[in-house]
């Protein structure tokens, strides 16, 4: 059998340089939430923005359509 590699990997300094990095940055974000910028959108966020507002304005287009057309049965009253 071989020697899986995570069970033979050692933690070098780059590694824990970069583990105090994270942490410091975590703990100056926590410390400074009034700094913190929104990202502009990107790409693809404004493309799921697009497609999920498109999605609602059809869906509610098309469910009114539906109505008016008689597509969806409604109670009537009693005779």
């Amino acid at each position: 059998m071989y020697e899986h590699p995570y069970l033979a990997y050692t933690v070098t300094a780059f590694d824990q340089e970069q583990r105090e990095r994270a942490i410091e940055r975590r703990r100056f974000i926590a410390e400074h939430p009034d700094q913190i910028v929104p990202r502009a959108a990107g790409p693809v966020r404004r493309m799921l923005q697009r497609m999920r507002l498109r999605g609602a304005g059809t869906s509610d287009a098309v469910a009114s359509a539906d109505r008016r057309a008689g597509g969806v049965c409604e109670p009537v009253a009693a005779r």
